[in-house]
């Protein structure tokens, strides 16, 4: 560890130019009370920097001793770290449920884009520097009589909306997912009443819940000839459908879907993506299966074309997030997993021996860790901390 840590000082010396903007505040970067990295075996670990977005409150950047590089005073339901050092933010709050912000390294806003509905739970920067993200899409419906002469029964529905903008705000791509699936199917989910239940003239139908969009990127799959996971495809995950699925981008139409039947089928899932070439089990999705009625959770790395599950993580109670959590696949074949209601993110070996795992006191939002040289700024403060 300590030769990976002298070549990360070489490298990160190359960006001593990089400006880091007004001196930082102590305050600021105090760590979460209580909070502790209470494991971290070094030849073992994946050495970067790990983005913590506590809930309601900011997100933080931190190192591998816990300590804190970065921090932006902003609530986030997710937040990505850009190659840049700005963070790219769908706000965890009513007053910004709206809007996608990009914020500098400073915490100043260089980007905005305000959706004509809520914006929710993900969002991705894509190469072409256009930024998707799901938005609510309230629809009505009618519930018909059962006794076929009483008039129907109002009722309301919310679905989801996939968007993809432009850096100037112009929406170049939208998919409905009301007009590809059926919805009055549950999907996987067994668990909830008929379409038609009393119980939805009194509240909204909560019918989809995206919580995850990511894109297909070049895989051995495609190579093969399957046109379903054509590169730049989209694969989203609807949460109360207990389904995963493929959207080809140019018609639309779903190509691909799985839901599983490991432990009995995946229970209010998140994090579904495609893993690239350069990653451990190129071609594989990885899921987070919070199996809520289970009372413990899963992790899940699936072959799309057999739909078999080939690598999976639990440890019964000990690692369970009712709700939210996502998992990511490390460089070195590790696999860091952010159990979001407990506040822990922890990285496992492919044998699942956990090397690392950071206590962080606090329910946190999909936390995400990033190589030393990914954003220069990061690297700089690093520097500078390791020479005082």
């Amino acid at each position: 560890m300590r030769s990976v840590f002298i070549r990360f000082l070489i490298l990160s010396s190359l960006f001593a130019q990089c400006a880091l903007g007004a001196p930082r505040d102590p305050a600021a970067l105090a760590p979460p009370q209580g909070a502790q990295v209470s494991k971290h075996i070094t030849d073992k670990a994946y050495p970067g920097v790990t983005l913590y977005p506590v809930r309601k409150s900011r997100v933080l950047l931190l190192d591998m001793q816990g300590g804190v590089i970065n921090s932006w005073k902003v609530p986030a339901v997710r937040a990505r770290l850009l190659p840049s050092c700005n963070l790219l933010v769908v706000h965890d709050g009513e007053q910004l449920s709206d809007v996608v912000t990009e914020y500098s390294w400073d915490g100043e806003i260089v980007w905005k884009y305000k959706a004509k509905s809520g914006i929710h739970h993900d969002v991705r920067r894509l190469d072409n520097g256009n930024t998707i993200f799901p938005i609510r899409r309230q629809l009505r419906y009618e519930i018909p009589s059962k006794d076929g002469v009483s008039p129907p029964r109002q009722a309301k529905m919310r679905s989801d909306t996939v968007l993809e903008v432009t850096p100037k705000g112009e929406m170049v791509w939208e998919w409905h997912a009301d007009e590809y699936l059926d919805t009055k199917s549950w999907g996987a989910n067994k668990a909830q009443p008929p379409y038609d239940s009393i119980k939805w003239t009194q509240i909204v139908r909560d019918w989809s819940h995206l919580n995850t969009v990511s894109v297909i990127p070049p895989n051995k799959w495609h190579d093969q000839g399957d046109k379903r996971f054509k590169p730049g495809n989209i694969m989203v995950l609807l949460r109360n459908l207990w389904s995963v699925y493929v959207i080809d981008k140019d018609t639309k139409e779903i190509t691909w879907t799985y839901t599983g039947d490991y432990k009995g089928g995946m229970i209010f899932p998140h994090e579904s993506h495609l893993l690239p070439k350069d990653l451990p089990g190129a071609g594989n999705v990885l899921i987070f299966d919070n199996g809520r009625d289970k009372r413990g959770s899963f992790i899940l790395e699936v072959n799309p074309a057999t739909n078999k599950v080939v690598w999976s993580y639990e440890d019964g109670m000990r690692f369970f997030s009712k709700g939210q959590g996502s998992v990511q696949r490390l460089p070195n074949g590790n696999t860091l997993i952010s159990e979001d209601d407990r506040g822990r993110v922890f990285e496992v070996t492919p044998q699942k021996e956990i090397v690392w795992e950071y206590l962080g006191n606090s329910i946190l939002r999909r936390a995400h860790r990033y190589s030393y040289d990914y954003c220069p700024k990061a690297a700089e403060v690093l520097r500078q901390d390791a020479t005082k």
